[in-house]
C-alpha cells in the first residue's frame, strides 16, 4: 500500500470487480475510496446488469451512479425478502375469458419509490407484449411486426407453412424465434433488425435451427444469443434438451446466421416429461416435473430438487431474478443467486391460494411477476379472474 497507483490504472483494476468487491476497495484508504465511487464503475456495473445504456444525467437528477445502481438493486430484492403478510391480496373478476399476462411495468429503471405495476394482458384474439415492438405470429404461419402504441404494421413475414405456436424474443431484442404447430418442422430464428426493416424483394434474414419435435424453447438473460429447445418425440416420450449460440457473421458482402450446438441430454425416462422450462445464466435449466421443481445443468446434471407443492405444478414463470411455481393450493417464491454460485436457485416463501373457491373448477392459466407485485389469471368455468399480491410498500 505505499506505492499509490495513478487513478486511471486503479480505476481500470476496479473496473473487474463486481458489487461487492468494489464495496470492499472503497474501504481500503481515502484514494481508494475516491476512486470506487466514481460514476464511470457504477454506470458500467449498472450496463452489465441492465439495459440502461440510454439512461442519461437528466434521468438520475441529483443522484449518483452508485445511487442507482443500490436502488435498482434494493428494488429487485424486495419481492424476495417478503413474508406473505407484506402483500396485499385483491381480485378482479370477468375479465376477458381464457386471457394469459403479457407484461408488468413494475421493473421499469427509475428513482420512483412509490412504483406501481401496469399489467397488460393477452386475450384469445390478439396480444400486446412489447417494449417498443409486437411480433404476433397467426395460424396460417405469418409473423406481423407492428409498433407501439400505435400498432403500425412494419412487416408481414411467412416463417412457416403451418400456424405459429412458439413465438419468443430474445432479451436483447436481437433475435426472434419462431416455431410451427407441425412438430416436425424445423425451428426457426429471424433476425429482429430484418423484421423491423425489411428489404423489398428479399426475405428477412433467418436461419433453421437443427432440431424437430420442439415443445418449447427459452432464451437465457445473462448470456447473449444462447437459446435452449425443449423437444418430445412421440410415442416414447423421450424428452431432450438441446442449447444453441447464435452469432452473425458478414460474408461476401452478406450477413449470415451461424448456429452452434453447445450442450444437450436426455431427460431419465423415470421422470415425466416437462410442460415448463425456463434458464437464467446460460449453463442451467430449470423445469416442473409434476409437483416438483428441477434444475439441471445444460450437459445433464442434476443440481437442484424442490418439493415446496403438495400438488402438480400447473403454471411457471422464469425471469433474471425469480422463478414463480403455482399449483392448486399455493404461488411459491424462488430467487436466482448471484453469480451463478450454489446454491444456484433459493427458496423464499410461498403465497397460500386464498383465492381458491372449492365449489369450482378453477385453473390458474398464466402468472408473472415485476418487483413489486405478483399477478395470476385464473380461468373458471364461465369466467376468469386477475389475482393481484402487491407489496404494501
Amino acid at each position: 500500500m505505499e506505492i499509490q497507483l495513478p487513478d486511471l490504472a486503479l480505476k481500470q483494476i476496479f473496473s473487474f470487480l463486481d458489487l461487492f468487491g468494489l464495496l470492499q476497495a472503497s474501504q481500503v484508504n481515502k484514494h481508494w475510496n475516491r476512486i470506487a465511487e466514481s460514476d464511470f464503475l457504477w454506470r458500467s456495473l449498472s450496463l452489465q446488469r441492465w439495459d440502461c445504456s440510454n439512461f442519461t444525467n437528466q434521468h438520475l437528477g441529483t443522484h449518483t451512479w452508485k445511487q442507482f445502481f443500490l436502488h435498482q438493486r434494493r428494488k429487485e430484492l424486495r419481492l424476495a425478502l417478503a413474508q406473505p403478510h407484506n402483500f396485499i391480496y385483491k381480485v378482479t373478476k370477468n375479465i376477458a375469458y381464457d386471457m394469459e399476462l403479457a407484461y408488468l411495468s413494475g421493473n421499469s429503471l427509475t428513482m420512483d419509490e412509490q412504483e406501481k405495476s401496469i399489467i397488460c394482458g393477452v386475450s384469445p384474439k390478439q396480444a400486446l407484449c412489447a417494449w417498443d415492438v409486437q411480433e404476433v405470429g397467426d395460424a396460417a404461419g405469418n409473423i406481423y411486426t407492428f409498433t407501439l402504441p400505435g400498432l403500425r404494421d412494419v412487416s408481414k413475414v411467412t416463417a412457416s407453412q403451418y400456424g405459429i405456436v412458439f413465438l419468443h424474443c430474445s432479451p436483447d431484442k436481437k433475435w426472434i424465434f419462431a416455431c410451427g404447430t407441425y412438430r416436425r418442422t424445423l425451428p426457426q430464428v429471424f433476425l429482429t433488425e430484418s423484421l423491423l426493416r425489411p428489404s423489398e424483394g428479399s426475405a428477412p434474414l433467418s436461419t433453421s435451427l437443427p432440431h424437430k419435435l420442439c415443445v418449447s424453447a427459452c432464451w437465457t438473460p445473462k448470456v447473449k444469443n444462447r437459446l435452449t429447445l425443449m423437444s418430445q418425440s412421440n410415442p416414447e416420450k423421450k424428452t431432450e434438451f438441446v442449447t444453441f449460440d447464435l452469432t452473425t457473421k458478414r460474408t461476401g458482402g452478406q450477413t449470415v446466421i451461424q448456429v452452434h450446438k453447445i450442450a444437450s441430454f436426455q431427460l431419465a425416462a423415470h421422470l415425466e416429461s416437462p410442460v415448463w422450462m425456463g434458464a437464467n445464466d446460460g449453463y442451467t435449466i430449470v423445469f416442473t416435473n409434476g409437483p416438483y421443481l428441477l434444475l439441471f445443468s445444460i450437459t445433464g446434471f442434476l443440481l437442484q430438487r424442490f418439493e415446496d407443492h403438495q400438488a402438480a405444478i400447473n403454471n411457471f414463470w422464469v425471469d433474471p431474478r425469480y422463478v414463480l411455481t403455482t399449483s392448486k393450493n399455493s404461488v411459491h417464491v424462488y430467487m436466482w443467486e448471484e453469480g451463478g454460485r450454489h446454491p444456484y436457485l433459493r427458496s423464499c416463501y410461498r403465497l397460500e391460494n386464498i383465492w381458491h373457491d372449492p365449489t369450482t373448477d378453477d385453473c390458474i392459466s398464466s402468472v408473472m411477476c415485476d418487483n413489486a407485485s405478483i399477478v395470476l389469471t385464473v380461468t373458471v368455468s364461465e369466467y376468469s379472474m386477475l389475482v393481484m399480491y402487491s407489496l404494501n410498500t
